[in-house]
């Protein structure tokens, strides 16, 4: 849902603020246990992270909020989440049509899913590819950038869209 907030233009702080919550997670349940509903509370802590952000960062917010203020809800209002069990898969298939855009090679959509939506690391990937790490970082930089230059917009695809005619 932040990659939503943010656009695939700046998906890079998103995730920065995902490793954040998930470490925040990891401190926190060690010592107070996991709460009754762990994907709500990760939501919650990065929607507050991410408003944060925003608060503190003051080159984000000369460079980056006047465009996404035409697109969110960021114009100083509260940040409202649909944290629904239903909204949340929505928006990870989202994500999931996002990053295997076939305007990226098969190898590609597969590692910046894995790095993305999984969670595996370079080194992870690289062990699965058979590969360097080297060459799967330049790999999902490069899929991160052709995602930007495309100007994919990280929605699912609509039913109506995808319809044959008969």
């Amino acid at each position: 849902m932040l990659c939503s907030l943010f656009g695939i233009h700046h998906i890079e702080i998103a995730e920065d603020i995902v490793s954040d919550t998930f470490l925040t997670a990891s401190e926190t349940w060690a010592i107070k246990g996991i709460p009754d509903n762990p994907t709500a509370w990760l939501y919650t802590v990065a929607k507050n992270k991410t408003k944060n952000h925003f608060k503190r960062n003051d080159i984000f917010e000369k460079k980056i909020v006047s465009e996404i203020k035409h697109t969110s809800p960021l114009n100083g209002e509260e940040i409202e989440i649909d944290l629904s069990e239903q909204n949340i898969v929505d928006s990870q298939l989202a994500m999931i049509f996002t990053v295997c855009n076939p305007c990226n090679s098969d190898e590609a959509q597969i590692a910046l899913a894995l790095n993305l939506l999984c969670g595996f690391g370079i080194s992870e990937i690289s062990d699965a590819f058979l590969s360097n790490k080297e060459v799967i970082y330049k790999r999902i930089n490069r899929a991160k950038e052709k995602l930007k230059e495309e100007n994919i917009k990280i929605e699912s695809p609509s039913i109506a869209r995808n319809q044959r005619p008969n």
